[in-house]
């Protein structure tokens, strides 16, 4: 019986190997589609958040550690083009997150939401050495893959579910951003 009991082992050690092998081998994550990350936090006090730099000019902000809303609660998003010749990102919430806008932005006027969006392009490969959640500067040649973009002004609460902002985005970037997040709500409902 323990003879069995070992060659078993044997074999579920090799078979576990060649599959952890394998998977980390590559190193890489690799995607086919473009897909886009949504994190919506809520600007706190110096003494509960850690500071972030927001858009390319890197004001320092102090965000709440957990995102309120995430890509996750997206129904829909659109790039808006404005007569003037701007451009913003509208997001459309599901239900959970229309009530969970409604609330934060009810409960927090005179604050900011604070937005953080990972937007790499298609067949794009993460770097060994960097996180999903850097906003550092690309390298030169590389396209920007994340960042700080926006920290719209909450004058007024949200209730209709749905947020509108400027990124600090190109336009080829905020559209990468809107179709990445789409890509995410029809893969999700399939």
């Amino acid at each position: 019986m323990k003879s069995w009991l070992r060659l078993f082992n044997i074999y579920l050690l090799a078979a576990l190997a060649a599959l952890g092998g394998g998977c980390a081998s590559s190193g890489h994550l690799s995607m086919k589609k473009e897909y886009s990350t949504l994190r919506v936090y809520m600007e706190g006090s110096p003494r509960e958040s850690k500071t972030v730099y927001v858009t390319r000019a890197r004001t320092p902000m102090y965000v709440k550690p957990e995102p309120i809303l995430t890509e996750e609660d997206v129904s829909k998003a659109t790039l808006v083009d404005n007569p003037d010749g701007t451009f913003e990102i509208q997001v459309t919430f599901n239900d959970h997150g229309s009530i969970v806008l409604d609330m934060e932005t009810t409960s927090n006027r005179g604050r900011h939401l604070i937005i953080f969006c990972h937007f790499p392009p298609k067949g794009w490969k993460e770097p060994k050495d960097k996180g999903t959640d850097s906003a550092e500067p690309p390298a030169p040649g590389q396209p920007r893959v994340s960042g700080w973009l926006a920290a719209p002004f909450i004058q007024t609460g949200l209730s209709n579910g749905s947020l509108k902002f400027t990124p600090d985005a190109s336009y080829e970037e905020a559209d990468r951003i809107v179709r990445g997040l789409n890509n995410m709500v029809s893969d999700t409902d399939k």
